[in-house]
């Protein structure tokens, strides 16, 4: 069976696009006149980016007429004998390119697939499958590269063995098979995006904590650009819908250029792409998991400070109360621990290896704090408001002692949020575990909360001997194959 390699279809398109290229009247060495080359300097980057992807499909047309199959970069195999000249060259330049999905989703009318430059790919259910891209638009009943590439990808989720599938093709894209794809989809997109590691957007109204509205993803992006403020707390006046449709014009608010592009965001596709392509949701994850980690660890300082010393900083002022005190250092830890737990869900498959590292750096502080939080102090404060030593004591009042009698499934300060993650992320961290856990042993945490931390351990600890195990045997003479952490941005190469 033959297989159109990358390179061989590039190769003819590349010499083909030049043969078009020298045909066309006055060549390219021809001088244009002034007027026209001042309008092709005005013409957008879109435009030339399709029109380039226009020119790839026809001159992929000699290729694809050569052959009556082709293996997809998924591994199945596609018959294209049912596909015209002009089907086949999108297939062809489809099949075995690659784009990449910002963000996936549905809607009342089906599932939507936004692509990095740019396009968007509808499915809805009976119906052909639709681009906004200019090569889709001209030629609405025939597939573009796009459609032939996402369903491509979408299905390989569904077949046992990709490489052992051989699919025959339409001209809309859909290979010829039961059920089609958006049945398949039906209640499945959050599974089939997390295993192609495509950000899901959770539709509006949906309560379900797994993924981020569009309006979440846009305020997660734009307060990624601050030092401190996080999504949850970032222009708490901010609020759209996508329900409520605004043209460009009506996006604008005088004065306030961070609101005008919060909208522009949430109700332009071509925005929202945009800044969701300048930071990307790996990025966004490293940067808020980082920056709540420094916020606790700020907090912590400046309230060993103040226990000690009286002094505050600026900015220390507690909402709640007036200065940092207990109570208010122990609201922001459970908030924080809190949000580290939902983020986790939210932001997958991005962002455990963050997660894990700030929710076992707030472990180790609040076990080091069994203690009065004024004992030693050199400003002479006996107590806050009249309160006793354990009301004092942050490791009390977040772990406990063990004459607590806690419910089997009562929830745990850290170790709920420790257990929402890959065992394989915390196999770094295992030391600091053990050590943690001989530490509250020794100040007799409740029996509850040894137990569940011991059952993490041992999960961990199975998850870094078969992690040893499948290096061993990959050292005895097997190639690493090669690997990625979704929880780690590195960027993308152009």
């Amino acid at each position: 069976m033959p297989e159109i390699t990358r390179a061989e279809s590039s190769r003819a398109a590349h010499v083909a696009g030049q043969r078009q290229r020298s045909d066309r009247p006055g060549g390219s060495d021809d001088a244009e006149p002034d007027s026209e080359s001042s309008s092709e300097e005005g013409e957008s980057e879109d435009e030339e980016d399709e029109e380039g992807e226009e020119e790839d499909e026809e001159s992929g047309e000699e290729s694809s007429s050569q052959v009556s199959t082709i293996q997809a970069r998924s591994g199945i195999t596609y018959d294209l004998t049912n596909l015209d000249t002009e089907s086949g060259a999108k297939a062809l330049l489809g099949l075995t390119g690659h784009f990449e999905v910002v963000n996936c989703g549905t809607s009342s009318t089906g599932y939507s697939f936004q692509l990095l430059d740019r396009p968007r790919v509808h499915i809805g259910p009976g119906k052909s499958p639709t681009c906004t891209c200019t090569t889709f638009q001209s030629h609405p009943n025939v597939a573009c590269h796009h459609i032939f590439w996402l369903l491509d990808q979408l299905h390989s989720c569904f077949f046992a063995d990709p490489a052992s599938t051989e699919l025959a093709l339409s001209h809309d894209g859909r290979p010829s098979m039961h059920p089609q794809i958006g049945e398949l989809l039906s209640g499945k997109l959050e599974a089939v995006a997390d295993r192609l590691n495509w950000p899901c957007l959770r539709a509006e109204g949906d309560e379900r904590r797994t993924g981020m509205t569009r309006a979440e993803k846009v305020r997660d992006v734009l307060s990624a650009f601050s030092p401190k403020v996080l999504p949850e707390d970032f222009r708490r006046d901010l609020v759209e819908t996508t329900a409520q449709s605004r043209t460009p014009e009506q996006c604008v608010v005088q004065g306030d250029l961070e609101a005008t592009i919060f909208r522009l965001a949430v109700h332009d596709d071509s925005v929202f792409t945009s800044i969701c392509k300048a930071m990307p949701s790996g990025a966004c994850a490293v940067i808020y998991f980082d920056k709540i980690q420094e916020q606790l660890r700020r907090l912590l300082a400046e309230f060993d400070r103040y226990c000690t010393t009286g002094e505050t900083t600026a900015g220390s002022v507690s909402p709640g109360r007036g200065l940092f005190e207990v109570e208010e250092v122990v609201q922001q830890l459970r908030r924080s621990v809190s949000l580290i737990h939902a983020n986790i869900a939210l932001r997958a498959p991005y962002g455990s290896e963050g997660a894990a590292k700030a929710l076992v750096f707030i472990l180790e502080a609040v076990a080091a704090r069994n203690k009065d939080a004024l004992e030693g102090n050199t400003w002479g404060r006996a107590s806050f408001h009249g309160e006793d030593e354990d009301q004092r004591n942050l490791y009390h009042i977040l772990i406990g002692s063990d004459d607590m009698d806690l419910e089997t499934d009562s929830e745990l300060f850290v170790l709920d949020a420790l257990n929402a993650l890959p065992p394989a992320e915390l196999t770094l961290h295992l030391p600091k575990l053990l050590e943690i856990r001989s530490k509250i042993e020794v100040n007799r945490a409740p029996k509850q909360y040894l137990i569940r931390l011991g059952a993490l351990i041992r999960v961990v600890e199975a998850a870094s001997a078969a992690s040893s195990s499948g290096m061993g045997q990959m050292g005895s003479g097997q190639k690493r194959p090669a690997a990625s952490n979704p929880g780690t941005y590195s960027k993308r190469s152009r």
